[in-house]
């Protein structure tokens, strides 16, 4: 057994490189036996590399194990760009909108102030202001609102000439009868059937309550109206300017269906009294 070993040490003077190599491994294992750490170290690297090549399993999942990491961290910066590529375009969007709202605003106000009359629309059509209500118009024989605002309550199907009609008929029957202007006696029954309260249904914890409130005068105009007109329909015969002259007189002598409806609505809001408080 000493033959081979005298071979290699004849071999390694004469080949230098194979001389440092034994010298190294040499020295290696001086420091190894002198610190106990090192030569743990080693001890336990070659262990694993054994393990590594005699256990393929395992040797397989240390390099998934690897793998997955670098990828779980390409995919972690990915969603990152794209999270960032996604609201920059948003931001994008955003800004541009924004810029074209700047520019036309902008572009109004020139327009305003150079046009007199737009800017004078400006200034009035402000926002967080009440724009004023339409005042309704005048009829061409009586020029009066009142008979126009019924002659709008009358109309059905864009027939405006056929209300005018019915309309101008009855008032000239009551002047035939009553020999006075129809105009009063048109006043009068409007008044006579106009309503100071109404009741409104309120829900109120699974019930439901007739709450009596006030209204106001244009309001109650409107509803004396409708109940006048819907009086007037009720009554037979087929000739409406006939039932519409005879219900206005009724009105004015505080009579007829109409009357009756206002003084049930009175009488409604009067035993509701109670429930004033749920407006």
């Amino acid at each position: 057994m000493s033959w081979p070993s005298n071979a290699k040490k004849r071999d390694a003077k004469s080949d230098p490189i194979y001389h440092n190599r034994l010298i190294n491994t040499a020295a290696k294992k001086e420091t190894a036996k002198s610190d106990p750490i090192y030569h743990n170290r080693l001890i336990n690297t070659a262990a694993k590399k054994e393990t590594a090549k005699s256990d393929s399993i395992d040797y397989k999942r240390f390099i998934n194990s690897s793998s997955n990491k670098r990828t779980a961290k390409y995919k972690s910066l990915n969603n990152k760009r794209f999270i960032n590529s996604s609201s920059n375009k948003r931001t994008a969007k955003y800004k541009s909108l924004n810029n074209k709202r700047f520019i036309n605003t902008a572009a109004k106000k020139t327009a305003a102030v150079s046009d007199p009359l737009k800017h004078k629309g400006l200034i009035n059509i402000a926002p967080k202001e009440r724009i004023a209500k339409r005042t309704a118009k005048s009829d061409p024989i009586y020029n009066n609102r009142l008979v126009n605002m019924l002659v709008n309550r009358i109309l059905k199907h864009g027939k405006k000439s056929l209300a005018y009609r019915i309309l101008y008929r009855a008032m000239r029957k009551i002047q035939q009868k009553t020999e006075k202007n129809p105009l009063v006696v048109l006043r009068q029954a409007i008044r006579g059937v106009t309503p100071k309260v109404t009741v409104k249904a309120r829900r109120k914890s699974g019930s439901t309550y007739q709450v009596p409130i006030k209204i106001r005068s244009t309001k109650a105009k409107v509803l004396a109206i409708r109940w006048l007109l819907g009086a007037s329909r009720k009554r037979p015969g087929r000739n409406m300017d006939l039932k519409l002259s005879y219900e206005l007189l009724n009105a004015a002598k505080k009579q007829g269906s109409a009357i009756r409806k206002k003084e049930e609505t009175h009488r409604m809001a009067e035993a509701n009294r109670a429930f004033a408080h749920y407006r």
